[in-house]
């Protein structure tokens, strides 16, 4: 039986394919690298069309990288691009569209990490409090004792009970939690929960300290000659309350409470409650 060998016409291309995916890798989502490379491979080979897409495209971002690598094995499976040997052309784009996947998926991660570095200080947790992540400023804050501590790898917040009212917020945490404290100090603080798309961790970020509701209504009062109801209310909101959460902590009831919201969107000339906290953040912060 006759064994299989390459030629040497696809021998030449593999030298070739390994020049231009490692370029394509330690581009490091440079955009301008990832479109000078995509056009070498596009010259290189005849694939032609799908391509051509990424010449004169805005920069590209992983997920730009990513839709092209798509388009490319399906071409390869698919399309009628390839000229002269169809099947080796096809391999190659193939084994391309793969090299191209990963670089746009390690992009992303790199990016994403980034982002995890510059965010204030945030713990990646199971619903255990076990940590698994930690960013920089998360890991100063550990560090100097302060808000939060770690016995063995269990993140607790400073102060009595704070194991417990973490655990007990990390059990029902959703999309979005937020969970004020008092440390040990007799500081306010406060924490924001957020659950990851796995479902079984939780992201906790550490915010600035909260400041006292009612100072903060007698500074929007006497700025806006607000009512006390209405700026009461507006220190509810500004602490990330809902307006039913608002409700309930003021022990008034729904209604009046979008009585209180409405003349306050009227008093700030904001047509919804958005517009309102964005002037109210305003306000709270001169």
């Amino acid at each position: 039986m006759k064994s299989h060998q390459p030629d040497r016409h696809s021998l030449d291309k593999v030298p070739m394919l390994l020049q231009l995916a490692a370029r394509l890798h330690t581009a490091r989502a440079n955009p301008d690298v990832w479109r000078e490379t995509l056009l070498a491979f596009r010259d290189f080979t005849p694939c032609h069309g799908v391509l051509d897409l990424a010449s004169d495209a805005p920069p590209l971002g992983p997920d730009d990288l990513s839709a092209l690598a798509g388009r490319l094995t399906h071409c390869a499976t698919y399309g009628d691009e390839c000229d002269g040997d169809a099947s080796l052309n096809r391999a190659v784009c193939a084994a391309f569209a793969v090299h191209m996947h990963t670089a746009a998926a390690a992009a992303h991660k790199t990016l994403q990490a980034g982002l995890f570095d510059q965010l204030p200080p945030t713990w990646i947790v199971d619903r255990n409090a076990q940590v698994r992540e930690a960013n920089p400023a998360a890991k100063a804050l550990t560090q100097s004792g302060e808000r939060v501590s770690l016995v063995g790898t269990r993140l607790e917040l400073a102060g009595a009970g704070g194991a417990r009212a973490l655990l007990k917020a990390l059990a029902k945490t959703g999309a979005r939690t937020r969970l004020p404290w008092t440390d040990g100090n007799g500081k306010r603080v406060s924490f924001m929960l957020r659950a990851l798309p796995d479902a079984t961790h939780v992201a906790v970020t550490a915010l600035l300290d909260a400041p006292d509701p009612m100072e903060l209504a007698l500074a929007l009062a006497e700025q806006l000659r607000l009512t006390p109801r209405q700026s009461e209310l507006a220190a509810h909101l500004l602490a990330d309350q809902t307006l039913a959460g608002a409700a309930r902590a003021m022990g008034i009831s729904r209604h009046t409470a979008n009585e209180h919201l409405a003349a306050l969107e009227q008093r700030t000339g904001v047509p919804d409650r958005r517009g309102l906290l964005v002037v109210l953040r305003r306000i709270a912060q001169r």
